[in-house]
């Protein structure tokens, strides 16, 4: 017998618990009781949900990736990636930084956990760069024989800057990032120019 299905209702609660709480507290001021206490859930309830709080950031926000963070179509990789970009940078300097740091540290700690954000997280927004990289190829904007070296390309300078420099997470940044990684992806080769 299989226990009742999850209420989506109580986890868009918790959910919204975290990141009220993260927001006024930061992540230091997080806890299961008091996710409970926010969200109106019973911590019985909360605990059944999720073995720690890493695991209950991690759910919020793959939430908030999921429904905020596009998977572009622009018609040029350098277009997708510096909508992709600009949008997660501009996420980063929200309450989803404070909570991608706080599940970074998470990951330190405890591998288990660190294999878990892998998975649920990274690996699916890996995936969403792989997809811009397939089309990409498709069109011929990408020669460069590897596709996982491009996509820490994309995410590597990010996780730097929100460890250690948020305020640099611009625009402007994620337009020359952008332009950096096409430029690798093309092999070297500006768009419209020829190697002589």
């Amino acid at each position: 017998m299989t226990g009742r299905p999850r209420d989506p209702a109580v986890d868009a609660a918790i959910r919204a618990a975290v990141t009220e709480i993260v927001e006024r507290d930061g992540y230091r001021g997080l806890s299961m009781e008091g996710i409970a206490a926010v969200s109106g859930v019973s911590k019985q309830t909360v605990y059944r949900r999720y073995r720690s709080k890493g695991e209950v950031v991690l759910d919020t926000l793959g939430g908030i990736a999921a429904t905020r963070l596009p998977t572009p179509d622009t018609g040029s990789l350098l277009g997708d990636l510096t909508v992709l970009l600009t949008a997660t940078f501009e996420a980063q300097r929200t309450v989803s930084g404070t909570l991608n740091r706080a599940l970074a540290a998470e990951a330190l700690q405890d591998p288990e956990f660190g294999a878990l954000l892998w998975e649920r997280l990274i690996k699916v927004r890996r995936e969403a760069v792989r997809e811009l990289l397939a089309r990409g190829r498709e069109r011929g904007e990408v020669v460069h024989p590897n596709d996982d070296h491009l996509i820490d390309l994309v995410f590597g300078p990010m996780w730097y800057r929100l460890l250690f420099d948020v305020p640099s997470l611009t625009w402007d940044y994620a337009a020359e990032l952008a332009r950096s990684v096409t430029l690798v992806a093309r092999g070297g080769k500006g768009p419209g120019r020829s190697r002589s």
